[in-house]
């Protein structure tokens, strides 16, 4: 892999947000506290479904200093987050 792209793991509250063409992860501070289903348009792809309030382990790749990153993956801790880029993107993550 590139070192162009860099794993980023942040815990944060985010929200799940289910639509058309799946399950899409947007951060609590991107949209506000008290998100409705207009607050989100901007944010999704497809027809809005639901959403619900979480917190949990974001995983993403990301080029510093530039917008290109991947979408946010979200779990429950941190090793599977982890695990999911390493998977994923077939990249070395250290588990400190």
């Amino acid at each position: 892999m590139s070192e162009f792209m860099k794993p980023q793991v942040v815990r944060d509250d985010w929200y799940s947000v289910e639509t058309t063409h799946g399950t899409e992860f947007i951060a609590v501070d991107v949209v506000g506290d008290d998100a409705e289903k207009a607050d989100f348009g901007d944010y999704i792809g497809g027809e809005y479904l639901e959403h619900e309030k979480i917190n949990g382990w974001g995983a993403r790749l990301s080029a510093p200093g530039y917008l290109d990153c991947t979408d946010w993956c979200v779990f429950s801790t941190e090793e599977k987050a982890k695990e999911h880029l390493r998977e994923a993107y077939d990249v070395e993550i250290s588990d400190d």
